[in-house]
């Protein structure tokens, strides 16, 4: 499937049928369920709280599909080859709607004197979850330590690769054995990523909000690029979390609370979602006990996001080819923003809800952002 066009929409509905359960509509301008939007907007930022807008918006719904699972499938074995055992549920991982705007990773890393457990992410650590309590199905992402010094992982990644500038939520939970990391982070290098991590090591009411990278040349580790604050809602019980990735600032939020904030090292190249539960034995990670696991659980992601360059995102020498060019990023079609609509706030999470432009007084372009009253600022290069 080409992937040329600026993006799709894919909404992930409930269904009678799991086979049946995404529904992908191609676009060149990807919507949500509202057909009256044209830009979304967020507040973000410190005090002020001042408005930022998107063009475009995407929601990725995990809740009551038919098919999943009441318990965990078996956990592999040191007889398998986790980058090649299949999904449990091919149905639902293999179907074209899925792999349309994802994609299930199964590669791996052999151990250093660092890093001393080999890691091998696997389909087979992809699965869809039933919460009975909730009575609500979930993405799960899962890691295990085998009998033998091997760690199989699980790592989805979204396959908008050019992201510039987006508010990204999801609603989840982190639950299982010490010695793991639950990670929702953009990524385009090592000098390009801004995460939220959940080490399960940690205490329950502590996240860790780092912009990349954390550790400096000399090996030691850089005291701007990371905070953990802690008395925060416990993340193994569900809860929003959410980043918000703008030009010069990145902003962590925890149930609609802002409460982190960086300028360090924030991403400067277009980039793309990334979703995963690891451990490799290391210092971070921590070293899980063998034939312990630890699970991330996601009912839901929302991405509110700009986009600059090809969907496919910018690989190194297309990117030296647009500097020795001297193009610089592509432009944004001019189209402006004629329908404001919130994506905070509203009656239905994953269903934003036009505002009322004349009221607010405001006029979006894409080049420059004029919010009458309000605040000037640019979006997107």
């Amino acid at each position: 499937m080409s992937y040329q066009h600026i993006g799709a929409l894919l909404l992930l509905l409930p269904s009678t049928l799991a086979a049946s359960a995404y529904t992908s509509t191609q676009s060149q301008t990807p919507k949500d369920n509202n057909a009256d939007c044209s830009c979304y907007v967020v507040e973000s930022g410190d005090s002020a709280q001042s408005p930022q807008y998107f063009q475009y918006y995407r929601f990725y719904d995990f809740r009551g599909l038919d098919g999943a699972l009441d318990t965990a499938p078996p956990l592999l074995n040191d007889t398998q080859t986790a980058s090649e055992e299949p999904t449990w549920q091919p149905k639902l991982f293999n179907s074209e709607a899925w792999n349309h705007d994802w994609n299930i990773q199964n590669w791996g890393k052999p151990s250093t004197d660092e890093f001393p457990v080999p890691m091998n992410n696997s389909l087979a650590n992809i699965y869809l979850g039933n919460d009975k309590d909730a009575d609500t199905s979930y993405l799960a992402l899962r890691t295990s330590r085998l009998d033998t010094a091997q760690q199989t992982a699980g790592e989805i990644e979204n396959l908008q690769k050019n992201l510039m500038h987006a508010s990204l939520r999801m609603y989840g939970r982190v639950r299982g054995s010490k010695g793991a990391v639950a990670g929702f982070f953009t990524f385009y290098d090592d000098d390009n990523e801004s995460d939220i991590e959940i080490l399960t090591a940690d205490p329950k009411d502590q996240i860790r909000y780092t912009n990349q990278p954390a550790v400096g040349d000399d090996g030691n580790e850089v005291a701007a690029a990371s905070v953990g604050p802690t008395d925060l809602a416990r993340w193994d019980e569900w809860q929003t979390h959410r980043i918000d990735w703008l030009p010069k600032n990145s902003y962590w939020f925890l149930n609609g609370e802002q409460v982190a904030a960086n300028t360090y090292s924030v991403p400067r190249k277009p980039s793309f979602l990334v979703l995963n539960m690891w451990s490799d034995g290391g210092e971070w990670s921590g070293e899980m006990e063998v034939g312990d696991s630890a699970e991330f659980h996601v009912q839901w992601i929302e991405m509110a996001f700009n986009t600059s360059g090809p969907y496919v995102g910018l690989d190194y020498e297309e990117e030296e080819k647009r500097k020795r060019r001297g193009a610089g990023l592509v432009e944004r079609e001019e189209e402006g923003c004629k329908t404001v609509c919130k994506i905070d706030g509203v009656k239905t999470v994953g269903t934003p809800e036009v505002l009322d432009s004349a009221a607010v007084g405001m006029r979006v372009s894409w080049g420059l952002v004029v919010v009458v009253g309000l605040v000037s600022l640019v979006v997107g290069y």
